[in-house]
């Protein structure tokens, strides 16, 4: 009979084996197809966000509402996209990632279509809180599949293509919903009923795609289930674990309770939660940036370009996210783009009368933040275990989205104070998430998941 510390000895051994398998593959190994299908999670995420800020307008017109009412909307999505990170990720680590991910396409494409068949606010405020839902497992799940099953030296590059994938619908958002709005309407349907419908449509077609993708080794042997993670070793062409003794587990409970207990997952849990309030806290409120320009002088028109050329930024920072992202230590870019993110702001506030350097300052500003946030998820999944990775980092990502809605009202609370001073406040948030990093920071480029979470 085999005792519970030479089992967790084999869990352990078991798990360094797979793992040394997966990392020492050159490349990863599951085909381009899946890759998109999984990476279009994060296009629907920044597509939605952006693509609603557009239409708002249409609706208040249309429907005579209250910006109150339009900021209620866009809240229900927010709060949509907790639930989802918090209880789809914890549906991903009981039944597998695959399922998971085929869940929230379905949510995402119903929320979608339910939003586009909406007749008052109330119903598109509803169904847009169904989306967020669907929107918050995707990118959760997306980012933990794909560092589970990409080789260590490539785990930051294969997470950042579904991070480019994400910056690229923030930025096709604008053109498409300028060139459709400019439409009375496509064979008698309003225009702004088929922007919200494309991510059903989109949705719908990546099923197939996601049906053939293979569940996470890393999660099959995770839940004991050896024979079928045997099965997908010798499909991708990987030898099988031998004789492996391993304990089977039938759900996440145990593993939760186990972590409540963990100091040092409570710990990670804890600065991580801290990092994304941190940043998705000043990203939020520099979404006022918009307004505060015309409040500074310029035209409506002048604030919409700044942000056009910013999203452009967006896209090139994803991109070269992708160069770097396994080049050196991933703390340190972490600590690199938030200072770089930090002192945009800061350059906002001295140059707010350039208007050319606010050009200069916001490209280089959403250039670090999509660098930054391409970086964050990636640290976020690889310092938690497998068997609870897609629960803590939903967790974290939920807690932290949770609390970074303050950041407009931060940014509000500060006004009075000039908008130089609004900007250091802004800064002070990046500053503090880099200090957060350098001081309790782990490495992770080029370790293994099972050494970073023994």
């Amino acid at each position: 009979m085999v005792n519970s510390s030479q089992t967790d000895g084999n869990d352990k051994d078991v798990n360094s084996d797979i793992g040394s398998r997966l990392d020492n593959l050159g490349r990863i190994p599951i085909k381009k197809s899946i890759i998109v299908a999984i990476s279009l999670s994060s296009f629907f995420a920044l597509y939605d966000v952006s693509n609603f800020q557009y239409i708002s307008p249409v609706l208040k017109s249309a429907w005579h509402l209250t910006d109150s009412q339009i900021a209620y909307s866009i809240s229900m999505r927010i709060l949509g996209q907790v639930v989802g990170a918090f209880c789809i990720s914890m549906y991903a680590d009981w039944y597998g990632r695959k399922p998971a991910l085929m869940v929230t396409l379905l949510i995402l494409a119903a929320g979608s279509i339910l939003v586009a068949v909406s007749t008052n606010i109330f119903q598109v405020s509803i169904f847009r809180l169904l989306t967020g839902i669907g929107i918050g497992g995707e990118v959760v799940i997306a980012a933990a599949y794909i560092g589970e099953v990409s080789p260590r030296s490539k785990r930051g590059r294969y997470t950042s293509v579904i991070f480019l994938m994400g910056a690229i619908g923030l930025a096709s958002s604008g053109p498409v919903t300028y060139v459709l709005l400019r439409q009375d309407g496509i064979m008698g349907i309003d225009s702004w009923r088929i922007l919200t419908v494309i991510p059903a449509v989109v949705a719908l077609l990546l099923l197939r795609l996601r049906y053939d993708m293979s569940e996470s080794p890393r999660w099959l042997l995770s839940r004991g289930r050896t024979k079928e993670t045997n099965a997908l070793l010798t499909k991708l062409g990987l030898a099988p674990i031998r004789n492996p003794e391993i304990e089977s587990t039938s759900g996440t409970r145990r593993d939760l309770l186990h972590a409540l207990n963990n100091r040092k997952i409570l710990s990670r849990s804890a600065l991580f939660a801290g990092l994304w309030f941190l940043i998705l806290g000043s990203g939020g409120a520099a979404t006022m940036l918009v307004v505060e320009y015309v409040n500074q002088g310029y035209t409506v028109s002048q604030s919409v370009a700044i942000t056009t050329v910013g999203t452009i930024g967006y896209v090139i920072g994803a991109y070269l996210s992708i160069l770097v992202a396994d080049k050196f230590e991933r703390k340190y870019q972490f600590v690199i783009a938030s200072l770089i993110m930090g002192f945009a702001f800061i350059f906002r506030g001295v140059l707010i009368h350039n208007y050319i350097a606010l050009f200069l300052a916001g490209f280089v500003g959403f250039a670090s933040n999509s660098w930054l946030l391409a970086c964050l998820f990636t640290y976020t999944a690889e310092n938690f275990p497998t068997r609870i990775r897609s629960i803590a980092s939903g967790a974290v990502e939920g807690i932290g989205s949770g609390l970074a809605t303050v950041g407009p009202i931060v940014f509000v609370l500060l006004q009075p104070f000039g908008f130089l001073n609004v900007m250091l406040g802004l800064a002070a948030f990046l500053f503090v998430a880099a200090a957060l990093v350098i001081l309790f920071g782990r490495r992770s480029v080029g370790i293994s998941l099972e050494q970073l979470n023994e």
